[in-house]
């Protein structure tokens, strides 16, 4: 238990700062203002926590793995989050719902978090969908703009839809080395058909996901309807 308490230091802080959310927003008695500097504070104390109580080790039979070096990689990310708390300042305080924004923003955060820690492939395609699903819910958080449903719209189908690739592609490799393990399918590699045409079907899927051209049509759209326009703006 402490072991796990330690290697997944950074994972179970995201989890309690989105749990803290949830209550201040169900408490309603706080101002924007005082809401956005609660929260600049904890992700800047969540930054300055990952440097310290660190450990290296994994868990659940290599399901989840941490080093050094991935820490550092989540570091980086909670820096990025943090800069975003400060860079759209105003925009938060205009928004009617804040805390949900930050609460789906870390919510994917969580997921990346998970992504990077990944040791097999069934750890990292629900790290993904974790990481992709909360974002797709930000792209529409302007309720009130159509192109913003439609941007999350676009972007939940084609996600759902290079989930179905993914799942499939990771069925084939697994049907064709008999393992997920990141650790273990390099001595199972040998090129065979069926692992030819799996990595077609992986390659696909994150192609979609990473919107790698020819696979990236719905980017354009998604990027012009999600949210970042000032609120009081036209739609």
């Amino acid at each position: 238990m402490n072991e796990m308490l330690t290697l997944m230091k950074p994972e179970l802080v995201i989890t309690g700062i989105i749990f803290l959310l949830l209550f201040i927003k169900i408490g309603k008695g706080m101002k924007n203002e005082h809401q956005l500097l609660l929260i600049q504070g904890l992700l800047l104390l969540n930054f300055i926590a990952g440097f310290f109580g660190n450990a290296e080790g994994s868990l659940f039979d290599g399901m989840y793995l941490t080093t050094n070096m991935i820490v550092l990689q989540k570091n980086i990310l909670n820096l990025g989050v943090y800069l975003i708390s400060l860079l759209f300042a105003g925009w938060f305080k205009r928004s009617e719902h804040m805390p949900e924004f930050f609460m789906l923003m870390l919510s994917a955060l969580l997921g990346m978090f998970f992504l990077i820690s990944s040791g097999n492939l069934l750890m990292f395609f629900l790290a993904l969908e974790l990481a992709t699903i909360p974002v797709a819910a930000m792209a529409n958080f302007d309720l009130d703009k159509k192109r913003s449903s439609e941007a999350a719209m676009k972007m939940i189908l084609s996600s759902a839809f290079a989930s179905g690739i993914l799942l499939f592609g990771i069925s084939l490799l697994y049907g064709a080395t008999g393992t997920i393990s990141f650790a273990e399918l390099p001595q199972f590699i040998n090129g065979s058909p069926l692992q030819v045409l799996s990595l077609v079907f992986l390659f696909s899927a994150f192609a979609f996901k990473l919107s790698i051209v020819p696979f990236h049509l719905w980017t354009a759209d998604v990027y012009e309807g999600a949210p970042w326009q000032p609120l009081h703006s036209s739609p």
